[in-house]
């Protein structure tokens, strides 16, 4: 397990982030490391968990999915069992992009993005509503997105 990471491996971190399809051989010569070298790299970086996969991002807008909403969750109850099974059901719910647990008024915050605003009252009503130990469930819906990264600093 990689438990330092030097400068090659912060270059590689970054270049990934930014293109996670650059091929080997790329990757090499814009770090300066054999091509070898540089898998051997990105696959302890792997093997470390620091990088946990490689996705394709798809823009939700094309896809028809023209709604994205901010969900606040407040549970009845602040225990170990109403916790996990509230983290439990939301995982099996496909509109729920996120779900963070959340110090402050709310619970729980999830970002949920949806065909229209039918679309999400059928959510409320048919998925999230029947979630036992719910309280409350507050919204705002996103006008629109002035940053978004799925890059992390280093």
């Amino acid at each position: 397990m990689k438990t330092h990471l030097d400068e090659k491996d912060v270059q590689i971190l970054a270049l990934l982030q930014a293109d996670g399809r650059m091929t080997n051989a790329d990757l090499a010569k814009k770090v300066n490391l054999s091509p070898p070298s540089a898998l051997q790299r990105v696959r302890a970086l792997e093997n470390a968990g620091l990088i946990k996969g490689y996705v394709a991002l798809l823009d939700p807008d094309r896809l028809g999915l023209k709604l994205t909403a901010l969900v606040m969750i407040r549970l009845a109850l602040h225990q170990d069992r109403p916790i996990e099974q509230f983290r439990k059901a939301v995982h099996d719910i496909p509109e729920v992009m996120d779900c963070y647990h959340v110090s402050g008024e709310f619970d729980f915050v999830l970002k949920v993005i949806v065909k229209d605003i039918r679309a999400y009252e059928q959510l409320v009503r048919e998925k999230l509503s029947r979630i036992k130990g719910l309280q409350q469930i507050n919204t705002s819906f996103v006008m629109g997105i002035p940053k978004q990264t799925t890059a992390i600093p280093l």
